[in-house]
């Protein structure tokens, strides 16, 4: 029914939102919850520690108040309107129409982030202050969690919320999987 819909996932401020699709609903302790994905292409700015770790700048690091200007400059300047860097919450996303041909040619680098072994793609890398950058496409689902808002809107998680219902969701997600395989 909400295939096509979008809702804008907000943070609990107000401030700054996310547009997504709603994937699934689910109840916890009779609050109904929304999961979804966001609507346009999840990113991060990582960099490699040492040969072969490829390390995520979190959001709030200050050296992504640093970075992110430079990498959003420079997807301006590569591709105009047609792409457009945002600082959403939870996750970067990059808005428009990725084409093969926009990639770099070493764009089937897979690196791992962390110990997670998250798949990325490398779109863009760019070198500041001797610190080579890269814009990675997360190619593995980023699922937001939202609780009702308005009409078209959800409310994301603050992280105490998060803290005690997302292990609540995991549980009922394995146990449905689970289900599903007997």
């Amino acid at each position: 029914e909400d295939d096509d819909q979008v809702f804008a996932f907000m943070e609990t401020s107000g401030e700054r939102g996310i547009d997504c699709y709603i994937d699934s609903y689910a109840t916890v302790d009779g609050v109904e919850y929304a999961i979804g994905s966001p609507c346009d292409y999840a990113v991060a700015l990582c960099y490699f520690e040492g040969d072969e770790q490829l390390v995520p700048i979190e959001l709030e690091d200050p050296l992504m108040e640093e970075i992110f200007p430079i990498a959003e400059g420079i997807i301006e300047e590569e591709f105009g309107e047609e792409l457009v860097l945002l600082r959403t919450p939870q996750t970067l996303t990059l808005v428009g129409e990725l084409e093969e041909s926009d990639l770099e040619e070493d764009d089937n680098l897979a690196g791992d982030i962390n110990e997670t072994e998250e798949e990325v793609e490398i779109l863009v890398s760019f070198e500041e202050d001797g610190q080579e950058y890269h814009l990675v496409r997360l190619l593995d689902p980023v699922l937001l969690v939202g609780k009702a808002g308005n009409e078209n809107t959800r409310i994301l998680l603050t992280p105490e919320e998060s803290d005690n219902v997302m292990p609540k969701l995991e549980d009922m997600f394995l146990t449905y999987q689970e289900g599903d395989e007997m």
